[in-house]
């Protein structure tokens, strides 16, 4: 870590712990966040500074779901948020106008817990991470607060993504700009096919609705020496949505390609299976899992390209995202039907193709 970033995680520290007494290790974050272990009194938290975003009711949210999820999620640990010395659980830092920033940072302190990210490779991993995305989903069905969602639901891309909208996103994959020659017949086909998508994606608002995740994946699980997943972290994003999307991110990172492979069949069917258990989710939801995820994708591609409009991201990062967005498409197109048959069988409707 940079000097200047550490000395940022330094200050933090001493807000939480003003004795100085701490001692600091530098901890895995990711591209929403910045993490350090601090060590005090015997007892180890995780520091987080939020990166991509400086609104705090995104975090009030996220603490607010937190503090109520314990009461019906019992077999599972989640973060617990501190509170600092005037009984705050979010810490907005001082802007620096060197640096660009018309606003400060948001940071948050939590209690460590112990364990390490579980490997998702054999049909028993899968069943197991099935099984705990539906016991999380089934508590989240459960839990209602005051607040507002500040997330909108991954549907509503243009309310997401007000950047992208369907005019600038058509004209932008009819005529890119020359950064994205080399991919222009890829943008091209893009454009041809997501007015249709979206078309349907629109429809996909009388589906059950609640609180997820968002974002469940091996890296924001924990798991015990004997294996067993026993704590779910990182809730970010957690927002009120379909609940048929808890599954389906889930599912959008098990795909290898766009063809469906055994291995794609095989990871699916056991993940499936143990969501499943816990979750039955309605025949509208089971057949739409596969535009679900390629939901997922479009909301990727457009998410790097709005930050590349707002000139955060080069052509590159975008450029990714938009060849992994036309394999969704292709994926969507010759692969969806095969994982459609799979769910509909899995959740207990007879396939009438």
């Amino acid at each position: 870590m940079e000097r200047e970033a550490m000395n940022d995680m330094e200050q933090l520290a001493d807000h939480y712990f003003p004795s100085g007494n701490w001692h600091m290790v530098e901890g895995k974050g990711g591209m929403n966040n910045t993490t350090m272990f601090i060590d005090h009194a015997s007892q180890r938290y995780v520091l987080r500074r939020y990166e991509t975003h400086r609104e705090p009711d995104k975090v009030r949210y996220e603490h607010e779901v937190l503090f109520m999820l314990p009461k019906v999620l019992t077999d599972l640990a989640i973060p617990k948020p501190v509170r600092d010395q005037h009984g705050d659980t979010i810490y907005v830092t001082e802007a620096t106008p060197q640096r660009g920033e018309e606003g400060g940072r948001l940071a948050a302190l939590f209690h460590y817990m112990d364990g390490s990210n579980p490997e998702l490779v054999t049909d028993e991993q899968l069943f197991q991470f099935g099984r705990t995305a539906g016991r999380l989903s089934a508590a989240l069905a459960q839990i209602d607060i005051d607040l507002h969602p500040v997330y909108p639901p991954y549907y509503r891309l243009g309310q997401s993504y007000p950047l992208c909208s369907p005019g600038r996103l058509e004209a932008f994959c009819a005529n890119p700009p020359e950064d994205f020659a080399g991919i222009r017949e890829t943008l091209n086909r893009i454009g041809e096919r997501l007015g249709e998508q979206l078309v349907r994606i629109a429809r996909l608002a009388s589906l059950p609705h609640q609180l997820i995740h968002g974002d469940l994946n091996a890296s924001n699980m924990l798991q015990a020496e004997d294996g067993q997943i026993t704590a779910i972290l990182d809730f970010e994003f957690v927002t009120r949505d379909l609940r048929a999307m808890e599954p389906a991110v889930c599912l959008s990172d098990m795909l290898t390609s766009m063809e469906w492979s055994t291995g794609d069949e095989r990871r699916c069917t056991a993940f499936l299976k143990g969501y499943a258990s816990v979750v039955k989710l309605t025949e509208a939801e089971a057949v739409r899992l596969p535009l679900l995820i390629l939901l997922r994708r479009m909301d990727v591609f457009m998410h790097f390209l709005s930050r590349y409009f707002e000139g955060i991201d080069q052509a590159d990062v975008v450029i990714s995202q938009a060849k992994r967005l036309d394999e969704g498409l292709n994926w969507y197109k010759q692969s969806g039907p095969l994982l459609k048959a799979v769910s509909r069988q899995i959740f207990g409707y007879e396939d009438t193709n």
